[in-house]
């Protein structure tokens, strides 16, 4: 991928005498010395394409143009020992594409903001970070504190959030990101394929996921995201996590879950019958479901909202539970259908998003209608990976069986 054209776009969008920054973010402590596995922080990624601990990336711009360091830990012969090696320079400018003698150490980092913010102060130089928050209550990652410490050297720095730029930018993929988005939606396949192979009534739900998780060791590929395998009435609950009930003959099993290629997340469900065909009642929900999954496919196009396509999922259902004989002594579709239909995906399973974004050529999301009926152990959602293209919606999961007759016949010549 060609982060330094991310870069120039990004550099293009911030006004003169900015300074952007973000950082990579480290892996917190779990438990005495142990750490909880590390996450790259996803702009971080999007920028530079390097998966490493404590990393700073700056971008200062002037009238002129933009100079941009990456600052790196020093090599520490010591914990090299016990951990490995820090990325070097030469590595990082060969993922990256930032020049090597752009590429310093941490301890270097407070001189060269202040020599920036110093030569330039006469034109009120402002600071860029790409901040984000899921809530009020969320601990200050290391970018937040290290503006912090700006702030109180520097009262009167302006300070603006850069990751509406970002966000923005994240949100139209370009090919590169299609082809690792299409390659960890085909190891889902793979994965999932012999998982049905191996299905059988009394399996325990986590002895599925092991033939899941399997494929994607092997592969060597990331989850997106903790995977759901939800049976029976367990398939109601919209994000079960145990996995760890016996499957029994005559239920559905629920699967949520994904590969990432790179980063790039797969979001996928699919649900089958555990002994390989659907109950008529059964079949009557999954049809419903899928006739819905199909339908707002087809009918998403360019300037849309996903608010305006979870919309038009709710006139489906209003149109078709009847039909179940649902809706019944004041229900609603809200009892069986609480979520919506799609999410933006991409670096995150739930990726990044801006409020009433107009879809247009680029955008990735997810179509996941589903239905849950509680009351008769009967939970289905079909979830599909669609990108927009030529202002209609191309479906990048269709080599996931989804068709109920195609997965009967799959099921039954295991």
């Amino acid at each position: 991928m060609n982060y330094s054209k991310r870069r120039d776009r990004l550099a293009d969008k911030l006004p003169p005498y900015s300074l952007f920054m973000v950082c990579s973010g480290k892996a917190p402590y779990k438990a005495g010395d142990e750490l909880y596995p590390f996450e790259v922080n996803r702009d971080f990624y999007y920028l530079t394409g390097i998966d490493e601990p404590k990393l700073v990336y700056l971008l200062w711009k002037d009238k002129d143009g933009y100079t941009e360091e990456l600052f790196t830990e020093r090599f520490d012969p010591v914990m090299a020992k016990w951990v490995g090696g820090k990325i070097q320079a030469k590595e990082a400018s060969r993922i990256s594409g930032i020049d090597a003698y752009n590429i310093l150490y941490l301890d270097q980092l407070d001189e060269e903001i202040g020599s920036y913010l110093n030569r330039f102060a006469a034109k009120n130089p402002a600071l860029y970070p790409c901040l984000r928050r899921e809530e009020t209550a969320q601990d200050d990652d290391e970018l937040t504190k290290r503006v912090r410490y700006l702030q109180r050297h520097y009262p009167s720095l302006k300070v603006y959030n850069a990751s509406p730029i970002v966000t923005e930018m994240r949100l139209v993929k370009d090919a590169e990101e299609i082809k690792e988005l299409r390659k960890g939606i085909h190891i889902t396949n793979e994965a999932l394929k012999l998982m049905w192979k191996n299905l059988k009534p009394g399996m325990n739900e986590s002895e599925a996921e092991a033939w899941f998780d399997f494929t994607l060791k092997k592969e060597r590929m990331a989850h997106s995201f903790d995977s759901i395998f939800g049976s029976g009435k367990n398939a109601t609950v919209l994000h079960y996590a145990s996995n760890n009930c016996v499957m029994k003959d005559g239920t559905l099993l629920l699967t949520d879950l994904g590969a990432s290629s790179r980063h790039y997340c797969a979001d996928i469900s699919r649900t089958v019958p555990v002994n390989g065909t659907f109950t008529p009642r059964q079949r009557q929900i999954y049809d419903t479901v899928l006739a819905c999954n199909r339908h707002i496919i087809d009918y998403a196009k360019n300037g849309m909202t996903l608010r305006d396509l979870h919309m038009e999922s709710l006139r489906f259902y209003e149109r078709e539970l009847p039909k179940l004989g649902l809706l019944k002594r004041g229900k609603t579709v809200r009892d069986y259908y609480w979520h919506s239909v799609g999410h933006m995906l991409g670096l995150e399973t739930h990726d990044v998003a801006i409020p009433d974004y107009t879809l247009r050529n680029g955008n990735v999301f997810t179509v996941e209608p589903g239905l849950y009926l509680e009351e008769e152990g009967i939970g289905v959602r079909i979830e599909d990976n669609v990108v927009m293209k030529n202002g209609c919606a191309e479906v990048l999961s269709a080599e996931i069986m989804k068709d109920p007759d195609e997965i009967e016949a799959f099921l039954r010549n295991k």
